[in-house]
């Protein structure tokens, strides 16, 4: 009887769910060794489940079949959500190629997190060699260092790093990977922010090396000082930053002479719910260091200095127009 390429794609998502199901015994993974070498068909459909997994668990194509020989890390998905992604992943697969390169980029890759900050939150990390980060508002972010990478993945939000030496007696440079390409960093601090279809990186010290994904081997060096803003396909040209802009780390939004509707746009993101500019007061420049752990109190010391009032129609709806 034939042996459709549907039903090997089929066959080859069963194989993955029972493989990293905790469950698997000698005999199972005997019988999928089996299984793969029976046919053509078989091997080109695990191969496609493969390119997936390698994504799904943001691992090299080196050790996504040695993950496959144990149960998932619970440090990479809690058990419900890890039903959730793998129904996902299975009709993924059995959509096809198109389908998962069409999807890749949707939102259910932030339940890969490791790590997380809800709305209003900032979170300080130390990684196992040292490496300290610093989580931003509603980030979420992955972690894979094996014997050739230190590997972060940015998957939402913002993140500020520190990079430490590395005690493996192998060099293994330290890469944070965002949706558009990779930050290289050479001995660094940095941040990393998802903006809209872009990102954005700020160097505070030494260096990084930014390579768009499909930016056919351009790379840049961001120096110290120096950021920029880059898509999948490109970077935009350098510039130059203020590095108070990093006051977020210690819980503050720092600005000079920022446009109120920017502030605005800046403040809503450490609070649930919508937090709006009337376009009347909009190019109101505003200057201070503001609490981001209070945002009603940073709404009222506005008002002490702008020609602005502030109307809340529910705790999730903020307006601020003229006074």
């Amino acid at each position: 009887m034939a042996h459709s390429k549907k039903d090997a794609l089929y066959e080859a998502t069963n194989w993955f769910v029972e493989l990293t199901s905790g469950e698997a015994t000698d005999t199972d993974r005997k019988e999928w060794q089996r299984w793969l070498n029976a046919s053509p068909e078989n091997r080109q459909a695990w191969e496609q489940v493969e390119t997936v997994t390698n994504c799904f668990m943001g691992l090299d194509s080196k050790t996504s079949i040695a993950v496959l020989n144990r149960p998932i890390d619970t440090r990479y998905i809690q058990s419900q959500e890890r039903r959730q992604v793998i129904k996902t992943l299975s009709l993924l697969i059995a959509a096809g190629t198109a389908g998962w390169y069409g999807y890749q980029q949707k939102p259910w890759q932030v339940l890969l997190a490791d790590y997380s900050t809800a709305v209003g939150e900032i979170k300080q990390l130390v990684l196992d060699d040292g490496t300290q980060l610093v989580l931003n508002t509603d980030t979420k972010l992955s972690v894979h260092y094996d014997e050739q990478v230190r590997n972060v993945r940015l998957l939402q939000g913002e993140v500020y790093v520190e990079t430490a030496e590395d005690p493996n007696p192998t060099y293994r440079p330290f890469i944070l990977t965002t949706e558009h390409g990779t930050i290289k960093a050479l001995g660094t601090k940095f941040s990393t922010r998802l903006i809209h279809e872009r990102s954005c990186v700020n160097v505070y010290e030494h260096a990084v090396e930014v390579s768009p994904i499909n930016g056919y081997g351009d790379k840049v060096v961001v120096n110290r000082g120096e950021a920029v803003k880059f898509t999948v396909d490109l970077f935009q040209q350098k510039m130059l930053f203020d590095a108070s802009i990093l006051g977020w780390t210690k819980g503050f939004l720092v600005v000079d002479n920022m446009p109120l509707k920017t502030f605005v746009e800046e403040l809503s993101r450490y609070r649930t719910g919508m937090m709006r500019c009337d376009p009347a007061i909009a190019d109101l420049e505003i200057s201070g260091a503001f609490p981001v752990k209070d945002i009603d109190g940073a709404l009222r010391s506005i008002t002490k200095t702008l020609p602005v009032r502030v109307e809340s129609y529910t705790r999730y709806v903020t307006m601020l127009k003229p006074a």
